[in-house]
């Protein structure tokens, strides 16, 4: 009967080990080969489609019709999926949203890529209060800003959910002479 009873406990006191080692191994994964690293949202160019400008000197207003192709690529570092919701991108003069486009929900794959084209048409009836626009085109310069967010998860070992924003912002000006994009700026940023 004793015999029994240390060899129940010894099953049991070794099957517990088992676990405690398991444990502590997918701990280890969770945070070194399942670490989440940052996805990111990148403006890989900015294009002009379709401009249209016409003045009215007499009332010194603009009549603007902008359309841009935004190509975007979203990058996913990591050992798992990054599952994303929809996202939007826009375009802002002088702080002042003009135009945005949906970037649609999706899955990417373990450190997988996708590419993304975007059609932003500026709105004009959301340019008529900015007073700097008709000095903005006579210089021949349009100062704009892209902005993407994209707001996602993902899901580590089907236990651990980390929640991920990546952002990426630009900061360019059309040419409009030469109706082309100038001097473009961009920067990147994701939150964990």
């Amino acid at each position: 009967m004793a015999a029994l009873n240390r060899k129940r406990r010894n099953i049991c006191i070794a099957v517990l080990l088992s676990l405690i080692v398991l444990v502590i191994l997918i701990l280890i994964l969770a945070f070194t080969v399942f670490k989440p690293k940052q996805p990111t949202i990148t403006v890989d160019s900015v294009s002009l489609l379709d401009l249209n400008i016409s003045l009215n000197a007499a009332r010194f207003g603009v009549d603007l019709n902008l359309t841009l192709i935004v190509q975007l690529t979203v990058e996913n570092p990591n050992k798992v999926a990054f599952q994303h919701s929809d996202g939007t991108a826009v375009v802002s003069y002088r702080g002042e949203e003009v135009a945005e486009a949906p970037i649609p929900s999706g899955r990417l794959s373990p450190d997988g890529t996708e590419k993304m084209n975007l059609t932003l048409t500026m709105m004009a009836d959301r340019l008529l209060a900015k007073s700097e626009l008709f000095s903005d085109v006579i210089a021949g310069e349009l100062p704009i800003s892209t902005f993407a967010r994209l707001a996602g998860k993902m899901t580590v070992i089907g236990v651990f959910k980390i929640r991920v924003v990546a952002l990426s912002s630009c900061d360019l000006t059309i040419d409009i002479r030469n109706r082309s994009v100038e001097d473009q700026r961009c920067e990147y940023r994701t939150k964990l």
